[in-house]
């Protein structure tokens, strides 16, 4: 009863939330800004053969509306909603479609050293904080690491002289809005300031997270089981810039229900001076669900390539392998993606 009764009010409490997010920001905002999103995405798959998505990266139409709340000091308010409507074509058609709300936050400035967040964002872990791999094909560790990009809570961040910090507490339970078994996510990250161009950060997370079926908020996902799995993880993260080449690599090791854990990524980047609309990409990522069992481990090398048609239009490809995806036999993937974002 107490488990029901708890959905119900985190509901209730998420649909308000929208509801204040959207009316504030239509009557209120000072600066305005909506965009319009259009996910194309396919290819082919030695094992799964035709399929039309990568990660929680599906066939998709959607919108991000920014805005911004300033007086005469300055912004004290920033609020973001970003939702799509999705199709998965790995599900049947009673289950493929499905709205997938990603960003629905609103960030409240407190004084120059802390800024608090409230709402649906990026848990403070690793790289995927610093980057915006929404629409991208090649991922952080973030997925098989945590098992989802955002989480549900509140969290406090900001800008020291040294570092950066950012702390969050959340629900643990992903794109939908679920508690159960004491789920909770507690993770922070100290970093340099991402203004330079050599920036390392060191994280840390804690908590009882649940696991899903699938990537989507309305209608809510099914949980794969009402018990949560205990996560302890340490990490370190690191970006590069030189030129053209940009360096990003991340490492993560801990436990899952005092399972050993260990993951980690290496990706090259490289803009073609002359034709800086081209970029070339190239990724290994390696997660391992129990040190010491090789069977557990899902390694991945990744060649990708992106090229800008406009400001708002960006065509994808790449080719991956997989090397071992937890035992099964090894396999190589092609997608193609077509990219349109703007106003």
């Amino acid at each position: 009863m107490f488990r029901i009764q708890g959905g119900k009010i985190l509901s209730i409490f998420l649909c308000v939330f929208l509801v204040w997010v959207i009316f504030c920001a239509t009557v209120f905002a000072n600066e305005e800004l909506f965009y319009k999103e259009i996910n194309l995405i396919g290819g082919y798959s030695g094992r799964d053969h035709w399929v039309g998505k990568s990660h929680d990266l599906a066939n998709s139409i959607g919108f991000e509306d920014y805005r911004k709340f300033s007086n005469e000091y300055g912004d004290y308010l920033t609020t973001d909603l970003q939702v799509r409507l999705a199709y998965d074509s790995m599900r049947n058609s009673r289950n493929a479609w499905g709205i997938q709300i990603h960003n629905a936050w609103l960030l409240y400035k407190i004084n120059y050293a802390a800024k608090l967040r409230i709402g649906h964002f990026d848990p403070a872990f690793g790289l995927e904080p610093l980057l915006d791999t929404h629409g991208t094909i090649l991922q952080t560790l973030a997925m098989k690491d945590i098992g989802f990009k955002k989480d549900w809570g509140i969290g406090l961040e900001g800008t020291l002289p040294k570092f950066d910090y950012k702390l969050a507490l959340q629900l643990g339970s992903g794109m939908g809005i679920h508690r159960r078994d004491d789920s909770f996510l507690f993770t922070t990250r100290l970093g340099t300031p991402t203004s330079e161009n050599f920036q390392y950060g060191v994280s840390f997370l804690y908590g009882r997270v649940l696991e899903a079926e699938n990537m989507k908020t309305i209608p809510q996902d099914k949980l794969l089981s009402d018990s949560a799995v205990s996560k302890k993880r340490v990490g370190l993260d690191t970006q590069y810039l030189f030129g053209p080449y940009l360096f990003k690599g991340e490492v993560a090791v801990g436990e899952n229900d005092n399972k050993k854990v260990l993951g980690y990524l290496g990706e090259l980047d490289y803009t073609i001076p002359k034709y800086q609309n081209w970029e070339l990409e190239l990724q290994f990522q390696s997660w391992i669900n129990k040190l010491g069992e090789s069977s557990s481990a899902d390694s991945t090398l990744t060649i990708g390539t992106s090229y800008k048609l406009n400001q708002n239009t960006t065509l994808r490809a790449a080719f991956s392998h997989d090397f071992n995806n937890m035992g099964q036999k090894e396999a190589d993937k092609i997608l193609l993606q077509f990219y349109f974002f703007g106003a």
